[in-house]
């Protein structure tokens, strides 16, 4: 008998229990706080009329059957030739047009001559020869130079203008003595106002002293 009213009063109970549930839950929420205890958003778009099924449009015309085959074969084969005896007739401008003659209003003359074609540029003069070598003495088996030999250089790098400069050096068999001979001589080039940039080294072991030589 004590066991049928335990079961009776345990059944009352949850049933009790799961009818408050929700109003539990609110107020594990409430306490809880955050996000979570927050009124949810309406979702988007409550408040807007329902749409009109009047406003609608109609469905589009099917397009005519092989229409997009023909389009598709254009493409494909680019652009097609003008039909015979299409362009008969048409000649091509020998002259820029003339310049329109509007009242009340100038055109610069600067415009104008603008639109006349500009001549075409000259051809280039082809550049003069190279001028003759200028010897340069050595003392034998050394790279000094003298001094009558620098004022002979100074007098020739007067007269260089843009042209470029051999500096050459023969060495009596030796092309090290050849190098530095050039070497010198390029260096009282550069010390006349040569810049380093037009000057250009020709060694050779054959032969004595030193030249230098302008070409274009």
């Amino acid at each position: 008998m004590g066991g049928r009213r335990f079961w009776t009063a345990s059944s009352i109970g949850l049933v009790l229990l799961l009818g408050g549930c929700s109003e539990a839950i609110g107020l594990y929420h409430d306490v809880e706080g955050g996000a979570i205890s927050k009124t949810r958003q309406p979702p988007p778009g409550m408040d807007l009329p329902y749409p009109n099924l009047a406003d609608v449009p109609p469905p589009r015309t099917a397009a005519p059957a092989g229409l997009q085959a023909s389009i598709t074969a254009q493409a494909h084969e680019g652009v097609s030739a003008p039909a015979p005896g299409a362009l008969e007739g048409l000649t091509l401008p020998g002259g820029p047009p003339p310049v329109p003659n509007v009242p009340g209003v100038e055109i610069p003359a600067m415009q104008a001559a603008a639109a006349i074609a500009p001549p075409a540029p000259a051809a280039a003069p082809p550049p003069p020869p190279p001028g003759p070598p200028q010897a340069v003495g050595f003392p034998p088996g050394t790279a000094l130079l003298p001094h009558s030999q620098a004022v002979k250089i100074r007098a020739f790098a007067q007269t260089r203008g843009d042209a470029t400069v051999l500096a050459g050096g023969f060495g009596d068999g030796s092309l090290t003595l050849a190098l530095s001979r050039a070497r010198r001589v390029a260096d009282a080039l550069t010390a006349s106002g040569v810049p380093g940039h037009d000057i250009r080294l020709v060694a050779s072991a054959a032969g004595s002293g030193g030249f230098m030589q302008l070409v274009y």
